[in-house]
């Protein structure tokens, strides 16, 4: 008698699922090139003057760090579902236990809790990717100063 609670709870949290899905991949791609990007611009190592090589390296850790958050997150957003499936066919197959049913319900509860988190989660990582970009935009482009290439 109960099934359709599910199937409706399901479809809430599915279609939110199938919102941040696309984000999360973007952002993810996004980031994997800057992150190519930035390693593109890291300059043959010499010694001395290489403060704004270390930035750069900083900048590549932090963005890869974001980079490798978002595509675990990507594939725990896709393991919701054969996850629901089981306990679905199991609340299905013994609809007089209560516990499927309610563990069911929890489990829509967590995804539905981790999308939200994950939306919050991708705003403020494209805010410190754009804050560190911002403000670092010059030593990531050049790292060494043109004076010290002229010396040489």
């Amino acid at each position: 008698g109960r099934w359709w609670v599910g199937w409706v709870r399901e479809a809430v949290v599915s279609t939110q699922s199938t919102g941040i899905h696309p984000e999360i991949r973007e952002a993810s791609e996004y980031f994997g090139k800057i992150k190519m990007w930035i390693q593109l611009q890291v300059p043959k190592i010499e010694d001395g003057n290489n403060f704004g090589v270390s930035i750069q390296e900083d900048t590549i850790s932090e963005v890869g760090g974001y980079f490798e958050y978002l595509r675990s997150a990507f594939d725990e957003c896709y393991r919701y579902h054969g996850t629901r499936g089981k306990i679905a066919s199991k609340v299905m197959k013994y609809p007089s236990l209560d516990d499927y049913a309610q563990y069911l319900c929890e489990v829509d509860c967590k995804q539905f809790q981790l999308i939200r988190i994950l939306t919050n989660e991708l705003k403020m990582i494209y805010s410190c990717v754009y804050d560190i970009l911002n403000k670092n935009s010059e030593k990531i482009k050049q790292p060494r100063s043109q004076t010290s290439i002229n010396l040489y």
